[in-house]
């Protein structure tokens, strides 16, 4: 899995509290805010939540769901919401002595009394809410005295923020606290924790695959061990890819395949993590059949979606319930792993069959003056969302026939309100700004340029996870807003040499550059040209100021000098990554 530069998806964080609607008839969940502790249900798990938009809301109660707006006290990093507006200092971590504002002291007895008061004046002590007493998402551990004696150490803050849930479910016996299996707090208690008290365990390190791994055997380990601790354990995963809500991910086999394993080895609860309240494609019927696996982990899930997608879509239902299983069984014969943050280039080398997608969008646009009523708003919706899954596809095989029509069909998407299609919230109108921007240059980038198809040659280390150079003279290029998307990532290095053939009336360069602050991309420094041993020009690009983030820059080749061509891309002292679009020759 490529690493995800700027914003990492964090297992416990808050992706917004908001959520939506669904439709598939399953008993009530359980273990609700009002009756936590009492099963009255067939349903395995206890707790089951899927945070997709029709995954709550009032089909929520329909799918026999669970929300965090209605069950949680507290989720994720968010601890710091019981403290006052000019908290005490002895909340904070102490680390060598000084206090650390960013991480909190689990010992702490004031801090005790802020959750106290917390929980007394948003919830009383009655009716049963949940509480996640995680610490702040960094590896900061308290070093006071008093953690000290509580067991921490600079790497574990387990012992301390075990003994404050232990201490909290004991003063509130109707309400639910739970620890997390996440950085600082992989420490299993000494001691069985209290009924009322659990842990959240993130599935970020197991790969969503059919194929067992040795993550998969460490992670089973990991409940095996934590279910020898408490009663309550709840599975965090991931069913979106992150940084692409648009493309369908197919994750009902693989999900299946998990949920019995969490079934059988101590598991409560499952939290399935998705878009939040953004939509992302085919998520009704990924919601209506995970709702039913997560109630029974033995549905028969094709014949559910077969006849789920004909419900719902009279028209167009059985092309789409026969492309989503011909995903499903694409990845399970690839045996690869579904990526949780990448682009459109990695679906398609893991389980996005391109000519299969091609004749599915295809159907669903023959189909298009077919429809009526919801069907037709639903498949509008859906025809934008895949629009970005094609523009991808043409860019990546440079072939641009139709884009015109599909940026109008992710522009009318944008139109209807939904705005982004990734986790960090970029927009679909910055998509389609960076991709017309993209179609104007066409001519620049690939009929005029004399590197275009040439393969370059980096006389430093790439960083392995972006080691296709190709992209940087493949003719056209790279999206700002999407650093997945036609741009080679530059990190590894203080600065990166990149040799520049000669080519016969190759007379200047000119190379184009991403900037994103958002996914902590800057621009170089300085980027010089070398020829032979001497360096004849060395430039400082300008910062975008048509919020376009393309920045370029153009060097002349000296006719009277003789060697190799380098162009050196130098950073700046911050070490952010730098992102290359295209180098063009001319």
């Amino acid at each position: 899995m490529r690493k995800r530069i700027g914003n990492l998806l964090l297992p416990f964080s808050t992706l917004g509290l908001i959520l939506g609607s669904a439709t598939l008839l399953v008993a009530p969940a359980c273990e609700n805010a009002k009756a936590a502790q009492s099963d009255t249900t067939k349903s395995v798990f206890k707790y089951r939540e899927i945070f997709l938009p029709e995954g709550t809301g009032e089909n929520a109660a329909k799918l026999g769901l669970n929300s965090l707006d209605n069950d949680w006290g507290l989720w994720g990093h968010n601890l710091a919401k019981v403290l006052p507006e000019n908290p005490s200092q002895n909340v904070f971590a102490k680390v060598n002595g000084v206090t650390n504002k960013h991480q909190f002291c689990f010992s702490s007895n004031t801090l005790y009394g802020y959750i106290e008061d917390f929980i007394l004046d948003k919830y009383g002590e009655e009716e049963t809410t949940r509480f996640a007493i995680i610490p702040n998402d960094n590896e900061i551990v308290c070093l006071c005295e008093t953690c000290i004696l509580a067991g921490n150490t600079p790497h574990d803050a387990s012992p301390a923020v075990n003994k404050l849930v232990r201490r909290l479910a004991e003063r509130f016996p109707n309400h639910i606290f739970y620890t997390s299996d996440y950085k600082t707090t992989r420490g299993l208690p000494v001691d069985s924790m209290p009924l009322n008290s659990g842990v959240l365990v993130s599935a970020i390190n197991f790969p969503l695959s059919y194929e067992e791994s040795p993550e998969e055997n460490l992670f089973i380990q990991r409940l095996q061990a934590w279910g020898q601790t408490t009663p309550r354990i709840l599975v965090w995963d991931y069913i979106n890819n992150f940084d692409d809500y648009f493309t369908p991910f197919p994750t009902l086999g693989v999900m299946q395949r998990r949920l019995r394993d969490y079934r059988d080895n101590n598991v409560t609860a499952v939290f399935l993590n998705g878009s939040g309240s953004d939509i992302s494609a085919l998520s009704r019927l990924r919601t209506e059949v995970l709702a039913a696996m997560t109630a029974d982990p033995e549905t028969d899930w094709k014949k559910l979606l077969n006849d789920k997608a004909l419900e719902l879509y009279p028209t167009a239902g059985p092309l789409i319930a026969n492309f989503m299983i011909s995903q499903e069984e694409n990845l399970e014969a690839s045996g690869n792993s579904l990526p949780l943050y990448d682009g459109v280039e990695t679906a398609k080398k893991t389980y996005l069959e391109e000519q299969n997608f091609i004749a599915f969008h295809d159907g669903l646009l023959s189909l298009r003056d077919n429809l009526s009523g919801s069907e037709k708003e639903e498949i509008e919706i859906l025809l934008g969302e895949l629009a970005l899954t094609r523009l991808e596809l043409n860019r990546i095989n440079r072939n641009f026939r139709g884009s015109e029509r599909f940026l109008q069909d992710l522009e009318n998407l944008s139109a209807l309100g939904y705005p982004s299609y990734n986790e960090s919230g970029w927009p679909v109108e910055g998509y389609v700004r960076d991709y017309r921007y993209l179609l104007q240059h066409l001519d620049e980038t690939s009929t005029k340029n004399k590197l275009a198809g040439e393969r370059l040659v980096a006389l430093t280390p790439l960083d392995p996870d972006y080691s296709d150079i190709s992209i940087i003279t493949d003719g056209a290029l790279g999206i700002p807003s999407n650093y997945h998307n036609g741009n080679l990532i530059i990190s590894p290095e203080n600065f990166t040499r990149i040799a520049i053939p000669r080519k016969p009336g190759l007379n200047r360069l000119k190379v184009w550059m991403s900037y994103n602050p958002a996914y902590r991309i800057t621009l170089p420094e300085r980027v010089s040209l070398s020829i032979g041993d001497k360096e004849v020009k060395s430039l400082e690009p300008s910062y975008p100021q048509d919020h376009s983030g393309h920045s370029s820059l153009e060097f002349i080749i000296p006719e009277n000098l003789e060697g190799s061509i380098v162009l050196t891309f130098y950073k700046g002292e911050e070490m952010r990554s730098m992102a290359i679009e295209e180098i063009a020759g001319y």
